[in-house]
């Protein structure tokens, strides 16, 4: 990619999203890294799917007493922590502030703060459901979709014959 080329990239604000999907958030109960690391792995499991975003960067609030950002990458995905003076939002309203002119940037959460300012910079927003719905590949309705009741029997026991013979399996 040169660099007249503006990237699409999508800004998570991860805690917000870990908490609104709620694959996510029950596994705030095992530990609040064993929630980051499924929902990273699940986004870094969507960008080897699709390259709909150029780049994927998840905020997250920190502890880091560093008076930058830190950063890593896990997976392609960008994460980044806040230090302990500066939350989430007001990181990702700094993001937006710095690079919202040279690329084209979606954000995705469902806090109002970020929202508003997603707008006043000219971005594009995602709700965090739409974010779920895009990373766990949920399927919307569609017109060629076979309805139990339109198959026999017969048909049923045919197909599922075919594929246990197709996948190995007695």
């Amino acid at each position: 990619m040169d660099n007249l080329e503006i990237m699409k990239c999508l800004i998570i604000d991860g805690y917000n999203a870990i908490s609104k999907i709620k694959a996510f958030d029950a596994k705030k109960d095992i530990s609040l890294e064993a929630s980051r690391l499924s929902f990273i792995k699940a986004l870094s499991d969507f960008r080897q799917r699709n390259r709909k975003f150029d780049k994927i960067i998840v905020v997250f609030d920190g502890k880091s007493e560093s008076l930058g950002l830190a950063r890593e990458t896990c997976g392609g995905i960008e994460i980044l922590f806040s230090h302990k003076d500066k939350d989430a939002d007001k990181a990702i309203v700094d993001i937006l502030r710095l690079s919202s002119e040279k690329n084209r940037i979606t954000v995705s959460s469902d806090d109002n703060f970020i929202k508003n300012h997603t707008r006043v910079f000219g971005c594009e927003m995602m709700s965090v459901k739409e974010l779920e719905d895009l990373i766990s590949l949920k399927k919307r309705a569609v017109k060629s979709k076979i309805i139990k009741e339109d198959l026999e029997n017969d048909k049923m026991e045919d197909i599922t014959n075919e594929l246990k013979k197709y996948w190995g399996v007695k």
